[in-house]
């Protein structure tokens, strides 16, 4: 994995010097070999953004195609005859539509911040690197929390994976909230209801995503038992499973928490490869000072979408409780 500091400096080419600069903007878009490398150095700190599969695109709306079998190919052979027409399988294929939406970030900062600091020039890469982790963890909110009827203008400008796993008509999404605080209850119903076809490979790279405070609450609970497993919970921490498939706590979940009597969260059962994170590469992270105001301001753009590819490979529990 590419160092952080090593991110940042091939991403953005910081100019903010000890003199100032007459105005104007203080760099140019970055160029797609800096938005890749930028959209690593945003998702290096984030639990699934780093997991889910990343596409990008030189066009604002575009099509990704997937491929799957979802019957049996295989059929009694006879020796050079080759098979009826009946009996060849043709795959499944299908679109995943990525339209992307804008969002925008503008962090002012004064001169005198950057005079009065120690680090000065070293205070820039300091704030890029800290504004670039923020946009991608805001980011990462948008594509698990987004909601079109949600009242935060941010979260509504998308349907994220949560809104999208809750919207399947099947029996892949429930209402956990009859299992109260069972919640290895609610991961074997999760797995329980995920379609056979796609169990294989679930304990070799499939995922629990949880809040953290369930996460951690969950940890708890096996710490309570008078076993090993228990005191290794409550002395040692480590990875997290139920039957092989980990169990990962991502603070985007805990965004998603709704306040109430009790609290309540969801927890997904998926790929992370079965989850889009969609950029348009017209990324630009730029700076930009106004002598008038005294003020750099760091300016980040982007267009981005989230989809899931297969929706029928994921399982939801919603209004499960997380009450502290």
């Amino acid at each position: 994995m590419i160092p952080t500091e090593e991110l940042l400096r091939k991403a953005v080419l910081t100019v903010i010097s000890d003199t100032p600069d007459f105005g104007g903007a203080a760099q140019a878009p970055l160029s797609i070999e800096q938005v890749t490398q930028f959209i690593e150095l945003m998702q290096a700190e984030q639990v699934m953004l780093k997991e889910a599969r990343t596409v990008t695109s030189s066009a604002s709306k575009w099509q990704e195609s997937i491929i799957d079998f979802g019957v049996r190919i295989a059929r009694p052979g006879t020796e050079s005859t080759r098979l009826s027409s009946g009996d060849r399988v043709i795959p499944s294929t299908g679109l995943v539509e990525i339209s992307t939406v804008l969002i925008r970030g503008e962090v002012p900062v004064s001169d005198e911040t950057f005079e009065d600091n120690v680090a000065r020039a070293g205070l820039a890469n300091t704030l890029e690197r800290m504004i670039a982790d923020q946009f991608g963890f805001d980011i990462e909110d948008l594509f698990v929390n987004g909601d079109t009827a949600s009242a935060d203008t941010y979260l509504a400008q998308i349907d994220g994976w949560l809104k999208q796993a809750k919207n399947d008509t099947g029996n892949n999404a429930f209402d956990a909230s009859s299992y109260a605080q069972d919640y290895q209850e609610i991961f074997k119903q999760l797995l329980i209801r995920m379609p056979k076809r796609f169990l294989r490979g679930l304990k070799a790279s499939g995922r629990y995503y949880v809040p953290v405070t369930l996460e951690q609450k969950y940890r708890d609970l096996l710490a309570t038992r008078g076993t090993a497993l228990g005191d290794f919970m409550l002395t040692q921490g480590g990875d997290l499973a139920y039957q092989g498939i980990l169990i990962k706590g991502a603070p985007s979940f805990d965004s998603g928490i709704v306040a109430g009597t009790p609290d309540t969260c969801s927890v997904l059962l998926t790929w992370p490869q079965n989850l889009y994170a969609g950029y348009h590469r017209a990324m630009k992270f730029e700076t930009y000072r106004d002598p008038r105001e005294g003020v750099t301001s760091f300016v980040i753009t982007a267009r981005v979408d989230a989809e899931v590819a297969v929706v029928k490979a994921t399982t939801l529990a919603y209004s499960v409780n997380v009450e502290p």
